[in-house]
């Protein structure tokens, strides 16, 4: 889909709730409410609707690795257009990780314990701002447990993106959800309530 059909659709659907007589003036809010309606809908979806990108484990030529070790851990450097992890597998690991944890979750704050930190049957990835053998602050992916040297099986992220570069399938809820916002910054709320019904069951019918 295109980024007109997606405005096109959105005035569409703005002028279905619009009552006759009125005019709603928003065509200066469309992108950028479009463009936060893209983000909204990236997090929410369910991760088989979505697009995974590969999580990039060395950058440049020479290549530099985005990998590093300390201890039983793996930390790989996230991505500046991160926006939700999607899957992440190392070898010996009984299963993948698709929900990541903070540092504030009480999962990461047990991995102190000896006795029931993260093993090959209960990986954790936990999203963490830290220093890793004395280098520079920076955001990585703690993976745990993991050999050190090993690379990950599989490693994908959901990235930010614009509401032209979602799967055409998301076309009706991102022009429903786009046209909520409008109502609502304009204050006409009822009709923004009116427009949110209609993408929720647009996202109803894709989550079947």
């Amino acid at each position: 889909m295109t980024r007109q059909e997606i405005e096109d659709k959105v005035k569409v659907n703005m002028d279905e709730y619009t009552p006759a007589g009125v005019s709603v003036p928003y065509e200066d809010l469309i992108s950028p409410a479009m463009d936060e309606s893209a983000r909204d809908i990236l997090l929410a979806s369910p991760l088989h609707l979505l697009v995974a990108t590969n999580i990039p484990l060395s950058v440049g030529s020479p290549a530099v690795s985005q990998v590093s070790y300390s201890g039983d851990k793996a930390y790989i450097k996230v991505p500046t257009d991160y926006l939700r992890l999607y899957e992440i597998r190392y070898p010996l690991w009984k299963k993948a990780v698709r929900q990541p944890l903070t540092t504030e979750d009480e999962k990461y704050k047990i991995q102190e314990n000896e006795y029931i930190k993260s093993g090959y049957g209960r990986p954790t990835v936990t999203i963490a701002r830290t220093s890793i053998n004395g280098g520079s602050v920076d955001k990585y992916f703690e993976c745990a447990k993991v050999l050190s040297g090993a690379l990950p099986s599989v490693a994908t992220y959901v990235k930010s993106d614009l509401p032209e570069n979602l799967p055409d399938i998301f076309l009706d809820a991102i022009s429903w959800l786009t046209a909520s916002k409008l109502f609502n910054i304009l204050e006409y709320l009822e009709n923004s309530k009116a427009c949110m019904s209609q993408f929720a069951n647009s996202m109803a019918l894709l989550t079947k």
